[in-house]
């Protein structure tokens, strides 16, 4: 079978699909070995003698089994659950990044001593404290206490 390459270009520009996609009917290859012209290629179009193959899809076999299984509640351990950790621990750091600065911002304006400040960075460590406010409402009563 000749390679019919340039009716197969010119086919696919005037379908508006790749080359891959031209189907060119067995029958009438003579017919589509003379056609040259753009004007050729189109009334071959017409009379259906070449034709733009279907568009293959995924089938998705082995995903949609995944999904059924998930469905069901399998592959949903722990195991699984790397974004959820990831997330938990960037949200961590930001929380202590802010809570240090904080801490460290009230050390050096003197509200809070040295000790107090080492104290208070175990205990932001720990997760006592979800903000700063309540790093606030824990001086407060820690100082009234000491007073």
């Amino acid at each position: 079978m000749p390679a019919f390459k340039t009716q197969k270009r010119i086919a696919a520009q005037l379908l508006g699909v790749g080359v891959n996609r031209i189907w060119l009917d067995p029958n009438r290859l003579d017919e589509i070995k003379q056609a040259i012209t753009r004007k050729d290629i189109e009334e071959l179009i017409k009379e259906k003698a070449i034709k733009a193959k279907p568009v293959h899809g995924v089938k998705r076999r082995a995903g949609k089994k995944h999904d059924a299984r998930r469905k069901k509640g399998r592959k949903r351990g722990p195991g699984k659950r790397k974004k959820i950790v990831k997330q938990r621990k960037r949200e961590y750091v930001m929380l202590i990044r802010r809570l240090r600065s904080y801490l460290r911002a009230l050390k050096n304006k003197g509200v809070i001593t040295t000790n107090q400040y080492q104290k208070l960075r175990r205990l932001a460590k720990a997760g006592m404290f979800p903000s700063k406010k309540s790093v606030d409402e824990y001086i407060k009563l820690k100082l009234k206490q000491a007073e």
